[in-house]
């Protein structure tokens, strides 16, 4: 919903704004149906089912795409991108194809996901913590109140204490299990 409040109030010509998961059919199965839906309120707004991508009244594109073939999205421009489960990036897609998209329209990007050790992800994170031209914040399951008490107790029961240290309080340092 940001990356749809940003396209539709961009003020250049054609802005180009991208959702970008670790594949395209997984960008899909996570954000399309949501895009679609969040977008449809919006008259004039054009869907390209084929090309994933939603063309809003004031011309700003919002497409999504996969790093798994992350040279597919090389030679383009990118006004803003949001990176989901960053941490399962391929690790090159934001320096060498993601990064320079953004570079000439000065664009923005936000980076989310799972913290499964001390990855791109997790340096992306320091960076954000130490760097005054960053944000970074850390959603707790256990602080949020987003999911009930009684979810989060009922997870716990099957989950090893590292897993819900990765997938529900942001822990970098949670041991990954069969990792050496």
């Amino acid at each position: 919903n940001d990356a749809i409040r940003r396209a539709a109030t961009f003020d250049k010509d054609d802005g180009r704004f991208g959702y970008v998961a670790p594949y395209r059919q997984q960008a899909k199965d996570v954000a399309w149906s949501y895009l679609k839906h969040f977008t449809a309120p919006i008259p004039g707004v054009e869907i390209s089912e084929s090309e994933l991508h939603v063309t809003l009244p004031n011309n700003a594109r919002l497409r999504l795409y996969g790093s798994d073939n992350y040279d597919a999205i090389r030679g383009i421009y990118l006004d803003g991108v949001i990176l989901d489960e960053y941490a399962d990036h391929h690790p090159q897609a934001w320096r060498e194809v993601i990064r320079p998209a953004l570079a000439d329209r000065n664009g923005w990007a936000t980076f989310i996901g799972t913290s499964k050790g001390k990855n791109a992800f997790y340096d992306i994170q320091v960076l954000a913590e130490s760097s005054p031209d960053w944000f970074a914040m850390r959603l707790r399951a256990s602080e949020t109140g987003i999911i009930p008490q009684a979810e989060l107790d009922a997870m716990r029961a099957q989950m090893s204490a590292n897993e819900d240290a990765r997938e529900m309080e942001c822990d970098f340092d949670a041991a990954i299990e069969g990792a050496y």
